[in-house]
């Protein structure tokens, strides 16, 4: 069975779809094969697929009833699963199926509060597997030098999950990547964007190597 990482928050907007394909980009860089499984209801991966060239990841929708087999057939070593914007049926067996939950949040409480009935559920599952799955937060879209932006730090600290200390910034160039079917990774003149996805790519395969031990 492949490694699954889950990209999960219930909050539409959040920027799941961003990080999955900029992501999963970043892994294949780095010399893991993989592949997107796209579970939500927008099938914004799945336009972003059409669009994209031979050498961007693959992109298979995927649904509640279908997702267990989904993983179990693909052929590249890592999944990534873009979940739905609900706290559905899909994220909770994408999330039992998963090695590391990334959870995408803006610097905004509607966002944090948004994903309490995921980091329940993630507890409950961690508390019965003995810590499977590893999740962790990433800080997605912030405004740099803003008051949220240094505060949501402190704010996300109070749950039980740890926050990676890599964060995208607000930047066009993450819309322009999803728009045309490419990454961060791939444009031109977008050297700080891809910087800020190597890092989470760096930090969250650290935190995968730390679940293998």
């Amino acid at each position: 069975m492949p490694t699954v990482v889950s990209i999960l928050n219930q909050k539409g907007g959040s920027g799941k779809s961003t990080l999955a394909t900029n992501l999963a980009r970043a892994y294949e860089l780095e010399g893991h094969a993989a592949q997107i499984l796209d579970g939500d209801s927008q099938r914004t991966v799945t336009e972003w697929a059409k669009l994209a060239g031979e050498d961007m990841p693959t992109v298979t929708p995927t649904t509640a009833p279908t997702i267990r087999d989904d993983v179990d057939t693909a052929t590249s070593s890592v999944v990534f699963v873009d979940g739905a914007p609900a706290h559905d049926t899909l994220n909770v067996r994408a999330m039992k199926l998963s090695d590391l939950v990334l959870i995408p949040v803006r610097a905004s409480g509607p966002d944090i509060w948004s994903s309490e009935d995921l980091l329940d559920s993630i507890q409950t599952r961690r508390e019965k597997t003995g810590g499977t799955p590893r999740a962790a937060f990433v800080v997605c879209q912030q405004i740099a030098r803003t008051n949220l932006a240094s505060e949501i730090g402190d704010v996300l600290s109070a749950y039980a999950l740890p926050t990676l200390d890599a964060r995208t910034n607000h930047r066009v160039a993450y819309a322009e990547a999803l728009s045309s079917g490419t990454t961060v990774l791939d444009m031109p003149g977008a050297k700080k964007a891809e910087d800020e996805i190597r890092r989470i790519a760096e930090q969250s395969l650290e935190l995968l190597r730390q679940a293998n031990e």
